[in-house]
């Protein structure tokens, strides 16, 4: 059993050790946000970039503190929504749970962007609005077809967007410390009125993605040893990696607040049009790999909410031949595909940042009320709840200063959300009664 008395998943493979846990951080938080990062944050934080970006650092690793001293009292699947339901009840739990669905909508959306940003360099047609949105409903179609054919189809074709990702990135990264781009950071002030809360958002949105792993702790050796070690490790990494793809930027650029794809001008001025193919190669992959993920498993988390009953049944049928939630994956698809081809990337931004900051501030919160309801944990963060409470200042204040416009869709999300789940229990309750 967990340290919270439930029952470890059964029929789980315990196969993933610490390593395993870091490179899934690292592949979950490296996706598209570092690729649009660049340019965005130095031109709206000017030479407070760095700073910027060190900030967001700061709050995700308290997020990411506050998560792995509660994943470490669990050794089941499932993650923040469960810590949610354990530390505050059903309701709060499936909050959670929804928020973090609405949070992968957002993401998928705001990749798609990215990626076909990026792909726009090597075909220029996908720059303009039609042929954009005819390249992003067929990639969804792809990935539809993938995913509803089998677990197995989606996961081998995440595996063969993964391969290769992080290498032109690191190479790049290394040139970043052989030029000492520290050097050279731009001297520009931060745009009024807005550019340093603009540019944290930014670089939140390239820092976040830290907590797929504590949703397979019941696949983990030994999760409460290898789970925490396994997240704080990854997070340090890409915020060493994301460090000197600033410098690469600031030493290989004249102006990277001006570039359109500052790692592709960069990757040129290294090595030669070479360098930029392979980047924007990269950039594409590393957009569509992370999409893919998304597209395999946030229905799942549909499938599960039907299975508990807070969403409609309908939602956990498994197709006969495939063995797949197949409609939870066509209702995914159609959501995401709307949100890409209808929203723009600050808006999407925004909506992602607002959905998953509240779910991490409850496992923030989580961490409080378990220490006095459950004893200590596994594995105890000093000054976990100092650390905690910083974390959900943090939460606040970034909600504060994000758009009200965003702010009320997401709040309407969550109503929605919330409306199907009493509307799906009541007629439950009513068939039970007959």
């Amino acid at each position: 059993m967990s340290a919270s008395g439930h029952v470890a998943s059964p029929g789980l493979h315990r196969g993933l050790g610490r390593f395993d846990v870091f490179a899934l951080t690292v592949n979950a938080i490296i996706g598209a946000g570092v690729f649009a990062m660049t340019a965005g944050l130095t031109a709206a934080a000017g030479r407070f970039s760095i700073l910027v970006l060190v900030a967001a650092f700061v709050l995700v690793t308290l997020f990411a503190l506050s998560l792995a001293e509660v994943a470490s009292r669990y050794d089941v699947a499932g993650g923040p929504q469960i810590y949610a339901r354990d530390a505050f009840g059903p309701l709060p739990g499936f909050a959670v749970g929804w928020l973090l669905v609405v949070s992968r909508l957002a993401s998928f959306a705001a990749l798609s962007h990215v990626m076909f940003n990026y792909a726009g360099a090597l075909w220029p047609l996908l720059e303009q609005p039609l042929p954009r949105a005819i390249g992003i409903t067929l990639f969804i179609i792809m990935l539809l077809a993938f995913n509803l054919r089998g677990v197995v189809h989606g996961a081998g074709l995440i595996k063969l967007l993964t391969v290769a990702k992080l290498l032109p990135l690191v190479a790049l990264g290394l040139a970043g410390l052989w030029f000492a781009g520290w050097n050279h950071i731009p001297a520009t002030a931060p745009r009024e009125p807005d550019g340093l809360i603009a540019g944290f958002q930014l670089a939140l949105f390239a820092c976040v993605g830290f907590e797929p792993a504590a949703m397979v702790a019941g696949e983990v050796r030994n999760p409460q040893r290898n789970l925490a070690a396994g997240i704080l490790a990854g997070l340090a990494a890409c915020g060493l990696l994301y460090l000197l793809l600033m410098f690469a930027c600031f030493a290989l650029l004249p102006d990277p607040a001006a570039a359109s794809r500052p790692l592709v001008d960069a990757a040129v001025s290294l090595v030669g049009p070479i360098g930029g193919v392979v980047v924007v190669l990269g950039a594409v992959v590393s957009c569509a790999g992370v999409n893919a993920a998304s597209m395999l498993i946030s229905p799942r988390v549909l499938f599960a909410f039907a299975g508990s009953g807070d969403l409609p049944k309908p939602l956990g049928v498994v197709h006969p031949a495939w063995r797949t939630p197949h409609l939870a994956i066509v209702i995914f698809a159609v959501l995401a595909w709307l949100l890409s081809i209808t929203g723009t990337f600050e808006y999407i931004l925004t909506v992602f940042l607002i959905s998953r900051l509240l779910a991490y501030g409850t496992t923030s919160a989580a961490l409080i009320k378990l220490r006095r309801s459950a004893g200590p944990a596994p594995v105890r963060i000093p000054a976990g709840v100092v650390i905690a409470v910083a974390a959900m200042i943090g939460c606040i204040a970034t909600l504060w200063f994000s758009s009200w416009t965003a702010a009320r869709d997401v709040a309407i999300a969550l109503a929605v959300g919330f409306a199907i789940r009493a509307v799906t229990r009541h007629f439950a309750r009513e068939k039970a009664a007959m």
